[in-house]
């Protein structure tokens, strides 16, 4: 009597699984066409994450972290009006938050420096790191910042070998940035060749607003930072290339006196020091 309860007992826990698989299998299959079917809303086609399937994984994963990585900034100075207005590169080191731009843009003491992830939020300064106008970079400590995904430094960082194959000809790169205040936008490039100040010379596009965007290789390295496109003298005066966008390697960073800085406790209060 008990065998053919148990033998029964199992018949019915036989059917409940088929007839829940192939209600799930139904829902599953519903939902999907149902998605198909419905219009993408405007987040979608806007997300960070809208990127073309037709990417390999190693331009997918590089792609992602451009976008997912990438700020606004905005610079403000009493002797000027207005903002200047920049991208960025949002980094964590050693659990604090970094963002790497473009020197030229910074233009007064870190209360005035802010960083942007959309139109609503705005995140202060909490410390100039190094501001190098000469070479062209800056690395300003700023708050965690919730909606957008931090590069670490220590992985993104290329190896002294590995700058070999990212300085060569015809490396493939990309790059996020707010050109005009727009975006943001993602742009493809090449590594076209080194200047004779050793700076990156890249075959790809930028504008006003692009300066202090991240670089990402197709190997997923961060290997510098835009801040202008090349001017020449022509037969018809001073002229701008626009597929030649001129980059500062991070090898040219003084890595020594930034950790240096890093590895100290941040400051109650705003530096001032822009390291001019």
């Amino acid at each position: 009597m008990l065998k053919k309860i148990f033998h029964m007992a199992k018949v019915a826990l036989q059917l409940v699984t088929v007839i829940a698989l192939g209600f799930g299998i139904s829902l599953g299959t519903y939902i999907s066409v149902q998605q198909s079917l419905r219009a993408p809303s405007a987040s979608e086609r806007s997300s960070l994450e809208n990127i073309s399937s037709d990417l390999n994984s190693k331009e997918r994963r590089s792609v992602i972290m451009s976008r997912q990585s990438i700020l606004q900034i905005l610079s403000a100075s009493p002797k000027r009006s207005g903002f200047a207005k920049m991208s960025g590169t949002y980094i964590e080191y050693d659990d604090r938050f970094y963002v790497i731009t473009a020197a030229h843009g910074v233009q007064g003491e870190c209360s005035q420096f802010f960083v942007a992830t959309d139109g609503e939020h705005i995140y202060e300064c909490i410390r100039y790191v190094l501001v190098d106008q000469r070479i062209d970079y800056a690395i300003v400590e700023i708050p965690r910042i919730p909606n957008r995904t931090p590069a670490s430094l220590s992985e993104v960082t290329p190896s002294n070998r590995e700058w070999l194959q990212e300085t060569s000809v015809l490396n493939e790169v990309f790059y996020t940035g707010y050109p005009n205040g727009l975006g943001p936008l993602t742009f493809r490039g090449s590594v076209a060749g080194i200047s004779d100040e050793d700076y990156i010379l890249l075959h790809s596009y930028a504008w006003p607003g692009s300066s202090g965007s991240g670089v990402f290789s197709y190997d997923g390295n961060m290997i510098g930072i835009v801040i202008a496109l090349n001017v020449g003298f022509t037969a018809a005066g001073y002229d701008v290339l626009e597929d030649l966008v001129i980059v500062t390697p991070l090898y040219m960073i003084d890595w020594d006196a930034a950790y240096e800085i890093m590895d100290e406790p941040a400051p109650s209060g705003d530096t001032g020091d822009t390291g001019e």
